[in-house]
């Protein structure tokens, strides 16, 4: 019984530091979201995404995944290409990107308290996604019409 105690003492604690970073860090990036300063760091951050093919308004939804999360870059995404502000085969790009750049900031955090060392955290991982995301731009074609209809009907 002892051993169940100390686990859940041990996963309180764990969720106690997880807590401590997650929740500023939100507190942050919604007030930088109703000021405006996730826009205007939008706009200096599509100029790397040009290399891949992303304009600015296809670098949002990444810049709010790597921020945020995959669950909500993924809902903007799918929001762009209905309002056609992101065409398919940018759309493409995006998701190859975020599926693995996801959260980058938040799973950093985590991780460099847990003792892992950030450039080991970061830079494998953003490689990774411009050069996954520059080949999907490179050799990927348009998406033929069903496929689409598909994005679009996803409600």
């Amino acid at each position: 019984m002892n051993i169940l105690w100390e686990g859940f003492v041990q996963g309180l604690r764990g969720l106690w530091t997880v807590a401590l970073i997650v929740i500023p860090l939100m507190i942050v990036l919604e007030i930088g979201e109703r000021n405006g300063l996730l826009q205007k760091l939008n706009r200096l951050m599509a100029r790397p995404f040009k290399v891949i093919g992303l304009g600015e308004e296809g670098a949002f939804p990444v810049v709010v995944a790597v921020v945020f999360g995959i669950t909500y870059g993924s809902g903007l995404i799918i929001n762009h290409v209905r309002t056609g502000k992101v065409g398919p085969k940018e759309a493409r790009v995006v998701g190859t990107f975020i599926a693995i750049a996801h959260a980058l900031i938040e799973d950093t955090i985590l991780f460099w308290v847990l003792g892992a060392p950030i450039l080991l955290l970061v830079v494998p991982r953003v490689l990774l996604a411009y050069i996954m995301s520059y080949i999907v731009y490179r050799f990927s074609s348009g998406l033929n019409s069903s496929d689409r209809d598909n994005l679009q009907a996803v409600d």
